[in-house]
């Protein structure tokens, strides 16, 4: 993401400052709350990306964060608050900030690096168009009747990029560019520029006249590899030593051949020298190339020149012409400097003719495919005067025989350059034909032995037309450049009035070129004709292969997904081996260790009896240590029990309960570490450790530790025989997590324990959960028993519900047809529990018909009534079936939206109820109701809510209506600063505890009533709880 926010870092940390003396007044917990959405806040902005906001959120996060280790109540209760804060978050919040400080800063400094490096640019270039513009100017005016040459090829004339041109560009990377180095290749090695771009073609590689395909077939793998880049690339950037474009130096050279000598290639960008080479850019860039200790050598000296048309020799009629030069007359007409034009050696020529007294003529140019050297002027003189008829004297005499001479010889060389073309393209179109014999026998063929060897054929040929083309280019460009020369003696040999026709032998060599041209033409259509159907089988066959290496790819991934598979399917396996035969070992172990105990150890721990290792007896003046299990109270309670049925004091058990007097502790399995801290606080009384803003987690799970009814079901292993490992979300993870940490709850050894291993299968599987931010105790509860019930489901193969229409059916058989349709796809103990229904009604107030649909549910959300400062639960439970009027219902029997009144009604009630209460509420801002909501504690009567009759109750399907309480999920504070505890009713004791964390206490059942409530959990008072468990030793 670009900056936008500041120039600096020191701009950013003044947008993060706070009013200290404002939030000096302000209640730390709200502060609290504001420092944690600071938070996330500033890491979702990380995550998107926009690092300068992010950073001003993190440092607005700090300050806040010393603000409130300031203030007093910070100081009274440091853990409380670091609990609140998040023990990790303000770590972690450094290290953003100071990584993002590192990286903004890097930013700014490149940002104003570039717009340093763009203002100097900007400054070049407008003095560069200033001199180009100067210099056409200039040009222009010199030059008036004077028509330059002119090609379809990028020209470098003028084009050059300085050093720090160069710089720039490389590092805006917006455009794309290829760079030529043309010095040796030692010098290469020894020293290049630092670009992957940067490509190396040597000089030694470099000939005048050489086309592109030839220097491509001389030039190294890794400079092939790059050369096709040329065609794509916005600049193409030649280098050498000292960036002199002389003529026939290397670089000169490789200009000529991407500018003249690469005809079949279009050119997307423009060709630029590095101004003063790699010399200038060594010293001004060092760093930014592979060796900067290289030196440069000498300058270069120019390339032999070789002509591309071996053994023929042409004559230069030019200095042959030449007359002497005297004072020329008054004319408008310009006057070029032929002394500046390079000479040429003319053979095959004796003498030339020509009389002293001619007057010089002034020969046009314009239709002379010539242009002057790169690095010459063009010199051209005006002389001015009156003026005059015939000034200009005769025109000069030349040996016509000779013009004759030459022009046959050109011709014949011509006509053997011909001949060769069209013996190059009958051989060309004879193997196209081949080829699509062979193409058709192939098709035709059924025998795949044939069909691979004419395949093989095949691919043979094509690399021979490839190859064929080439050389096909080759020779029409030395015909084009024979050609070329031949209209030039044509034409000097024409200025003169006194003109010849041609005679008979160059008539008839002209003649013979025409009529093989013609047979080269007919031959090139029908090559031309194969090769595109040739092309066309191509590309046929290219897109087959491009489709046979995606099924391919996608067979491969399948298969690697079914390896994957059998591999995880494999190690679940060895996993439940391991888990079970450790369990076994277990077992064993225990066994043995309890045969080994003889009658006198058993006496010896009676003398133990009277000293008290419970953590709830204030007798003993010594508290044991509880770094390890309490052993002798552990044994004691072994012997006394030996092959007797448990003894149970009755007294302590509640009057209409039918719970398990002894639950089994089985052995984990899995080996966990619950991080614990030793000491026997009783069964079911050992605490949770917050693992930084995890109450909302505590609190639910001492609840679910206490619904003896889903207890009993995780300990004694029951759950195992129901588990769906294969379910695709959590594949029984949760299950097995939630199991280990009631084992441990119940186990009687711990006064603490950290359930970090089901915190974070959670994580996992629910990422909002993933952090160490306050959550909602309720939404954690809604997931977690989803997750459960989706695991321990017996129907593997869900269907979806089907649609109700239950107008005109009683409401019983509605609600059994609807039950029996979800009981259908969902059962488990979750179900059997949790899962009431109720009725959910639409009436019309029009035609006043009424559209009723039944719908389970596994814990009602209550309304509190707004207006009361305290109100009761059956208040809620009125709010919460109370009718509801709604505009724009569509009525199903009125086919038009009418206006309706809604209404739900409890049918039937589960044997474990949960009750939420709905604190919270948005009215613009999240808010919390502090109502006080009294609540019944051992007797909760809601016949009157359930509107399921009592004929249901015949048909031994129980109608629950009484209810008592075992649990409380309580909540603190606010919903940006809040603590969540548990009130739970002990099975074991029969009495109520506070869970607090890891802190827990006990208290009086007339505590359990407060405004903090939250959750409540009954248990209906008719349900018949399974028999009871009686473990034997």
């Amino acid at each position: 993401m670009e900056l936008y926010l500041g120039e600096s870092v020191d701009q950013l940390n003044l947008q993060a400052e706070l009013p200290s003396e404002k939030l000096k007044l302000a209640n730390p917990r709200l502060l609290v709350g504001t420092a944690v959405k600071l938070y996330n806040q500033a890491v979702e902005l990380r995550d998107k990306g926009d690092a300068e906001l992010s950073y001003v959120s993190f440092m607005k996060y700090l300050n806040l964060v010393n603000t409130i280790r300031k203030s007093a109540d910070y100081k009274k209760d440091e853990k409380y608050y670091n609990n609140l804060l998040g023990p990790k978050n303000v770590r972690n919040a450094i290290e953003n900030a100071e990584n993002l400080q590192k990286d903004l800063q890097r930013r700014y400094d490149d940002r104003a690096e570039e717009a340093l490096i763009r203002e100097k640019l900007e400054k070049l270039e407008r003095k560069e168009k200033q001199d180009k513009e100067d210099k056409e100017k200039q040009i222009k005016e010199k030059a008036t009747n004077i028509e330059l040459y002119s090609t379809n090829f990028p020209s470098i004339d003028g084009g050059f990029i300085s050093s720090w041109q160069l710089e720039a560009m490389i590092k805006q990377k917006s455009t794309s560019f290829i760079i030529f180095d043309v010095r040796s290749k030692e010098d290469f090695e020894n020293s290049h520029i630092k670009h992957p771009n940067c490509v190396s073609i040597p000089e030694d590689k470099l000939k005048p006249g050489l086309s592109a395909a030839a220097l491509y077939k001389t030039l190294p793998l890794e400079a092939k590899v790059d050369w096709p880049k040329r065609l794509t690339a916005d600049v193409i950037v030649l280098v050498d030593w000292f960036g002199e474009n002389l003529p026939g130096s290397a670089i000169f050279a490789l200009a000529e051949i991407l500018t003249k000598w690469d005809p079949s290639s279009k050119y997307k960008g423009v060709i630029k020298l590095l101004s003063k080479g790699y010399d200038e850019w060594l010293f001004r860039f060092p760093m930014q190339t592979t060796n900067p200790h290289a030196t440069a050598v000498a300058k270069p000296s120019k390339v032999e020149d070789i002509s591309p048309v071996e053994n023929i020799e042409y004559p230069d009629f030019d200095e042959a012409m030449k007359p002497p030069s005297i004072e020329p007359i008054a004319s408008p007409l310009p006057f070029i400097n032929r002394t500046t034009k390079p000479a040429i050696e003319v053979k095959k020529i004796d003498k030339i003719s020509v009389e002293p007294s001619i007057q010089p003529v002034p020969l046009p140019r314009s239709n002379i495919p010539k242009t002057p050297p790169d690095d010459q002027d063009i010199e051209v003189e005006f002389v001015t005067g009156p003026p005059s008829v015939n000034r200009m004297g005769s025109v000069p005499k030349i040996d016509r025989n000779l013009k004759t001479e030459a022009m046959v010889k050109y011709l014949q060389d011509e006509e053997k350059l011909v001949e060769k073309h069209l013996a190059i393209t009958a051989d060309r179109l004879a193997k196209e034909e081949e080829w699509d014999r062979i193409r058709r026998e192939k098709e035709a063929s059924a025998n795949d032995e044939i069909a691979n060897h004419l395949q093989e054929r095949e691919i043979e040929m094509v690399e021979l037309l490839k190859k064929m083309e080439n050389d096909n280019k080759q020779q029409e460009l030395e015909i084009a450049r024979l050609r070329k020369e031949v209209e030039t003696i044509r034409y000097y040999a024409d200025t003169s009035n006194d003109k010849t026709k041609p005679d008979t032998e160059e008539t008839n060599i002209q003649a013979r070129i025409n009529d093989k041209e013609v047979k080269q033409a007919a031959m090139n259509r029908e090559v031309e004709r194969l090769r595109k159907l040739r092309k066309n089988a191509e590309k046929a066959r290219e897109k087959e292969r491009e489709e046979q290496e995606k099924e391919e790819e996608y067979k491969r991934g399948m298969q690697r997904l079914k390896d994957e598979q059998s591999r995880r399917n494999e190690e679940m396996k060895k996993k439940r081996e391991v888990e079970n035969k450790h369990e076994e070992e277990t077992r064993k172990r225990l066994e043995q260790q309890q045969q080994n105990f003889s009658r006198k150890d058993v006496l010896q721990i009676d003398r133990l009896k009277d000293e008290s290792s419970s953590g709830f007896s204030l007798g003993s003046k010594m508290n044991r240590s509880h770094s390890t299990p309490d052993l002798a109270q552990a044994l004691q309670k072994e012997s006394e029990r030996g092959n007797r049925v448990a003894k149970v004091d009755r007294d302590l058990k509640p009057r209409d309960t039918n719970r398990t007097n002894i639950i089994r502790t089985s052995d984990l399995s899995k080996n966990r570490n619950f991080n614990p801290v030793y000491g026997n606080m009783g069964r079911g009384l050992t605490g949770l450790k917050n693992l930084g803003n995890t109450c909302y987690m505590n609190s639910i799970l001492q609840c679910i530790s206490n619904s003896m009814l889903l207890t009993n079901f995780f300990i004694d292993g029951s759950y195992r025989n129901y588990l769906n490992a294969s379910n695709k979300q959590t594949r029984g993870e949760i299950s097995d997590e939630v199991s280990s940490t009631l084992n441990a709850l119940w186990s009687g050894q711990y006064r603490s324990i950290s359930c970090k291993d089901l915190k974070n299968a959670v994580g996992r599987f629910k990422s909002s959960f993933r952090g160490y931010e306050q959550q909602d105790s309720h939404e954690f509860l809604t997931i977690l028993v989803d997750w459960l019930h989706e695991e321990l489901n017996e129907i593997r193969v869900k269907r979806p519900l089907k649609e109700q229409n239950n107008y005109g059916i009683p409401d019983e058989k509605a609600a059994n047809m609807a039950w029996e349709d979800y009981s259908a796809s969902n059962k488990s103990i979750i179900v059997t529990l949790f899962a009431g229904q109720q009725r959910s009604s639409l009436r019309c107030t029009t035609c006043l018909k009424e559209s009723v649909t039944f719908e389970p549910f596994f814990n009602l959300s209550l309304p509190i009534p707004p207006s009361n400062t305290q109100c009761s639960i059956m208040d809620c439970f009125q709010l919460y079936t109370k009718p509801e009027q709604i505009s724009g219902w569509s009525c199903p029997f009125c086919k038009n939206k009418r206006g309706a009144s809604k209404k739900i009604d409890i049918w039937k009630l589960p044997p474990v109820l949960v009750v939420h209460l709905q604190r919270f509420y948005n009215d613009g801002l999240w808010r919390k109701r502090l109502n006080m909501v009294d609540f019944n504690v051992n007797e909760l009567d809601l016949d009157v809510i359930v509107k399921c009759p009592e004929v249901v109750v015949k048909s031994k399907k129980p109608r629950y209506s009484r209810f008592k309480l075992y649990a409380v999920s309580n909540h603190y504070g606010t919903m940006d600063a809040g603590h969540y505890t548990a009130y739970c009713k002990n099975a074991e004791y029969n009495k109520w505890f506070k869970f607090d964390d890891q802190d827990v206490m006990e208290i009086s059942g007339n505590e359990v009533r407060s405004a903090a409530a939250y959750i409540l959990f009954y248990t209906a008072i008719d349900y018949q709880a399974p028999p009871v468990i009686v473990v034997e030793d």
